[in-house]
């Protein structure tokens, strides 16, 4: 075995000795440095998570790695990694190739009933949607599959049934934290979608609260703002899932306010709507850079101001929409472009006008469901972008 392996790395680092190598075959293809031929077994790269990919360092163009976060084949391309999974191919996240221009789509209903201010992110190709408020506070908990348009219970979240939870999703596991059960709550827990089980983490850095919106960004996430009844808050967290700690940054810059939407483009933060305990709504807008960790306001939101809102964002654009400012429930629905630091309008969304939906985005596509039209709802749409 060892002769063997000494003869296949001389044949490697020696031209002279041979100019294409086969392994499982006697006549590689003359056009192919090296043929494997195999009925039986694969090629395996490389697997790591995007942190580690990222500490690669000088990667040489056309390397190969298989990303265990999106379940992805990658290649460095000498500019950005290309990835290519079930959701497509993707430029650093970003979705390449043909688009839907904008598309809403009916799916399958959420499973679970209809509810507003449920928590929801995704992992790969599936989405999860969990807790919220019917009536009654909710702790069950469902994925999502994309590709087969239905819904499977998981492992009731852990915590206590509530509503107004943040969500995100890093490094392959899901993460919950806060929210109200009849008190203001700061515990924060873990999901791992493999072994479908919760662990709890470090509690939230700061007080318990409803209404805070989370982003990740790299390898941290970071979470911020809410209420906790009687106050609303402008402080703002970083979490290591690594280290399992938060960190405080700097403060929100803009006013005290609950529910914001929340999403990150290009590993920047931003923060957006919301309303304040005294009933004031907001429209503007603002980016956190985790790098510099400070804020830059950007153009205003250009529809009516609000809360409750739809948030996401699908490669290098934000979208923001839905949502009330006391009257009626919206469906307008804005993309934000942070290179032009400009707004355009986009297709309505395709439900009805509501309130605090839960979203989540798998590739370029993004699914809203539930929410409160005067109905809790349960009905799921697609946007492709």
């Amino acid at each position: 075995m060892r002769t063997t392996l000494l003869l296949l790395l001389a044949a490697f680092t020696s031209p002279s000795f041979a100019q294409n190598i086969g392994i499982g075959t006697n006549t590689p293809a003359a056009s192919a440095k090296l043929e494997i031929n195999s009925t039986n077994s694969g090629l395996l790269v490389p697997r790591m998570n995007t942190a580690q990919r990222n500490a690669i360092a000088a990667p040489a163009t056309g390397l190969l790695i298989f990303n265990t976060d999106n379940n992805a084949l990658e290649m460095w391309n000498s500019t950005v990694w290309l990835s290519f999974g079930s959701t497509g191919v993707l430029s650093n996240g970003v979705p390449v190739g043909p688009s839907c221009t904008g598309v809403w789509s009916q799916k399958l209903d959420f499973a679970g009933s209809g509810r507003s201010a449920a928590a929801a992110f995704s992992i790969g190709a599936k989405g999860y949607i969990g807790t919220g408020y019917d009536g009654s506070y909710k702790k069950d908990f469902w994925e999502f599959d994309a590709a087969s348009n239905t819904w499977t219970q998981k492992a009731d979240f852990a915590g206590s049934p509530r509503s107004g939870a943040f969500a995100f999703a890093l490094n392959g596991k899901g993460y919950f934290g806060t929210g109200f059960d009849g008190n203001f709550t700061r515990d924060f827990w873990e999901y791992d979608p493999q072994l479908n089980t919760w662990t709890k983490k470090a509690d939230y850095g700061a007080a318990g609260r409803d209404g805070a919106s989370a982003f990740v960004a790299g390898s941290k996430a970071y979470a911020g703002m809410g209420s906790d009844g009687t106050a609303d808050k402008i402080d703002f967290w970083e979490y290591d899932p690594i280290a399992n700690n938060w960190t405080q940054k700097t403060n929100f810059p803009g006013a005290v306010r609950s529910y914001a939407v929340a999403f990150s483009i290009a590993g920047k933060g931003y923060y957006a709507m919301g309303q304040s305990t005294t009933g004031s709504y907001k429209k503007d807008l603002w980016e956190f850079n985790p790098a510099t960790n400070a804020w830059v306001q950007k153009t205003d939101f250009p529809g009516v101001a609000r809360t409750g809102t739809i948030g996401f964002s699908i490669g290098a654009k934000g979208y923001i929409g839905a949502g009330s400012n006391g009257g009626a429930a919206r469906k307008d629905f804005w993309e934000f472009d942070p290179i032009s630091n400009t707004w355009v309008q986009k297709a309505d969304f395709g439900g009805t006008g509501r309130t605090y939906p839960a979203t989540f985005v798998i590739g370029n596509k993004a699914y809203v469901g539930g929410g409160n039209d005067g109905t809790y709802r349960k009905d799921l749409w697609e946007y492709c972008q």
